[in-house]
């Protein structure tokens, strides 16, 4: 069984048409079509995070033509597409209503003008959970599109959506965050599975939004449990395994291929690059690490999301109990609307969330350019 495990990366390598086991995580917010083009040309997987689109098909076919002007024709299929597949948010007046008093609260001690029109908070995300039938027509698009691998975050996908993609030759991956994730997955015959560790940074992909029983397992922990899982249950024909979380290295890429994961993804290692669209302040954190921690917290977005750690966003988070959280992304249209409010004034960039993985600090390569990036991170392999 081990030695079967060990072939993932071979074969992941010759299915998928590349050359290094390296996927580019689809950073919504801060990757752009660039950085998963050169990835993409440089012999790994780029992304290309979509998950705004799960109800803008016209939108897909925009991003894949702009990708594939960047790549060729013979490439612009390689690519990973990203949506999220969280569970509809449930809207609660009362909860949303008490959430929009704590942001008036946050604007008068921070001395920003409240919109008073602001009464109601906005859904900014749509999901791919409300799609139930094949014959959706963003279903359709990504049939006629091919990509090779279209993947989502925060849970499985309508088995008639997954079944429709395969059917068409696109794998399907999805994100999991412990071992229970992961036999969900394997049940659902998805084609590769990213093993999502606690040290990652952005959004955490629990099935379950802000589990008070998270196991918060370490990438290491995560990837053995995973393997012990498969090996002691005999499967002989497990999904594709992705490391991800706190990776910056070429030896670290190359400890957990030699485990027997198929590939590594990794996010925080290309924010400092011209390729990724980050602040000013957000690359000084990355450049010259100042020994501020990370934290995982719900309150930004009403999903956990790992952050480098400021004054308020510490305080955002330790303000309120998970239950009293809107359902996600509720959240996210108030605090996206004051970081913008802030914009203009003496506190822009005290509101933000810097979004990073728990090895920020180590994950600054002295050089802006992805393509050194990569290299860099292939040295070893």
């Amino acid at each position: 069984m081990r030695f079967r495990v060990k072939l993932q990366m071979t074969d992941f390598l010759k299915r998928f048409k590349l050359q290094y086991p390296i996927i580019q995580a689809p950073m919504a917010g801060a990757s752009t079509i660039e950085l998963a083009s050169t990835v993409t040309r440089l012999g790994g997987l780029g992304s290309i995070p979509l998950g705004s689109f799960s109800e803008n098909p016209e939108g897909i076919v925009k991003k894949m033509k702009e990708y594939e002007g960047l790549v060729g024709t013979d490439r612009s299929r390689v690519v990973n597409l990203n949506f999220f597949a969280h569970e509809e948010a449930k809207r609660d007046d009362k909860k949303e209503g008490e959430w929009i008093k704590k942001y008036q609260k946050i604007y008068k001690n921070g001395g920003l003008k409240w919109d008073e029109s602001a009464t109601e908070m906005k859904l900014l995300y749509p999901t791919f959970q409300s799609i139930t039938s094949a014959s959706d027509e963003v279903v359709q698009t990504l049939v006629d599109l091919k990509p090779e691998i279209v993947s989502f975050h925060f849970g499985i996908p309508h088995h008639s959506v997954v079944g429709a993609l395969q059917d068409a030759g696109i794998s399907v991956f999805i994100s999991a965050t412990d071992v229970e994730e992961f036999k969900l997955c394997y049940e659902a015959g998805v084609d590769g599975v990213i093993l999502q560790s606690w040290e990652a940074g952005g959004h955490r992909g629990n099935f379950k939004a802000n589990d008070v029983q998270d196991s918060k397992l370490g990438t290491e922990e995560l990837v053995d449990s995973v393997l012990k899982y498969i090996i002691d249950s005999k499967i002989e024909n497990p999904p594709y395994l992705i490391a991800a979380g706190g990776i910056h290295s070429s030896a670290q890429i190359k400890k957990y291929l030699d485990k027997g994961v198929a590939a590594v993804q990794l996010g925080t290692v290309w924010l400092p690059t011209t390729q990724c669209t980050i602040s000013a302040k957000h690359l000084e954190y990355i450049q010259n690490p100042q020994g501020a921690g990370t934290l995982m917290s719900p309150s930004i977005s009403g999903r956990n999301l790992r952050t480098i750690e400021t004054p308020f966003l510490r305080e955002l988070t330790e303000t309120a109990d998970v239950d009293e959280i809107p359902d996600y992304p509720l959240p996210y249209d108030s605090f996206k609307r004051l970081v913008s409010d802030a914009k203009e004034t003496a506190r822009n960039g005290e509101y933000s969330a810097f979004l990073a993985g728990s090895s920020y600090d180590k994950s600054w390569k002295g050089t802006r350019d992805a393509e050194n990036v990569f290299k860099d991170l292939v040295s070893e392999l």
